[in-house]
């Protein structure tokens, strides 16, 4: 088993009206992957930085390259083709292996990019965010903190951020420092992404109504699942809990992506339960009912 630490780099559109829509709602173009691979016993065995070549937004924005310091002669020089890249990334992640990043953020977008080349995304590996497991184990909050926080609090010295192998160098320093062994059981989850649907809504509440919205297929036993009514999770994403005729239990997230007034979209990920997600669902149920 190798555990992958990998972090992305993206441009975006110049401005709102110049924002992909067809075949998805593409907020961010990958430019960039680091990764850098960890044995099963956590130790550091290889690191990859591959640039990818915008094919949609192939005008870097003023915003991301101040931020990363990536502009459009380096990526026309040595950028490739995401499905080459992709295809890289995924023989050198070898046979058996799991993903860690810091923050889920990363899983999206690295889902729609994959959609949007019609890459299979049906079914990510184990992902593990390192981030809430810093939050939780070392600082007992449920706070979300930065990776130059922790990097900070565990007197770790890093390298600069906003280059993804860099940030996941960075990770990898944190992910030293904590007992993996103990931890993983509880957070490790599969994600299971899917096509874009095409459906529009007028409004976000209209979009939470459609019951169809909290129906999904079973990855495993292939029987449908309605999942229960959807609670806000913040920054216009919800959750809905889901239980299969198996008995396998199932965090559909779901956001309500606003394209222009009066014009709404979803988009799901769905999350094999772990300890990890059934507390947070449950906190946001809990509070939910004090309201």
């Amino acid at each position: 088993m190798n555990y992958v630490i990998f972090d992305l780099e993206w441009n975006q559109p110049m401005s709102a009206s110049e924002t992909v829509k067809e075949p998805l709602y593409l907020s961010g173009e990958i430019i960039e992957i680091g990764a850098v691979k960890l044995d099963e016993q956590f130790r550091l065995r290889d690191e990859l930085k591959l640039y990818i070549k915008p094919q949609y937004y192939t005008r870097m924005n003023d915003r991301v390259v101040a931020l990363t310091g990536i502009k459009n002669q380096h990526l026309a020089a040595k950028g490739v083709p995401f499905p080459e890249a992709f295809d890289r990334f995924l023989d050198w992640c070898g046979e058996d292996f799991a993903f860690m990043t810091w923050s889920m953020s990363d899983i999206p977008m690295l889902a729609d990019n994959m959609l949007l080349h019609g890459i299979d995304a049906s079914e990510l590996p184990v992902c593990y965010d390192i981030q809430r497991i810093f939050g939780r184990e070392i600082m007992r909050s449920e706070v979300r903190y930065s990776l130059d926080y922790a990097l900070e609090i565990l007197q770790e010295k890093g390298d600069t951020a906003h280059d993804a192998l860099h940030d996941a160098r960075n990770t990898a320093k944190v992910c030293d420092r904590l007992d993996l062994n103990e931890y993983l059981e509880e957070y490790g989850s599969k994600v299971f992404a899917e096509a874009p649907r095409s459906r529009v809504y007028e409004s976000c509440g209209e979009l939470l109504a459609d019951a169809e919205l909290r129906e999904f297929t079973c990855p495993w036993c292939g029987e449908t699942v309605t999942c229960e009514d959807f609670l806000q999770s913040g920054n216009g994403t919800y959750m809905a809990y889901g239980l299969c005729a198996e008995e396998d239990e199932f965090l559909l997230q779901i956001s309500a992506v606003k394209h222009q007034p009066g014009e709404y979209r979803a988009k799901r990920l769905l999350f094999e339960m772990s300890d990890d997600l059934w507390d947070i669902y449950m906190d946001k149920k809990e509070a939910a009912e004090r309201q």
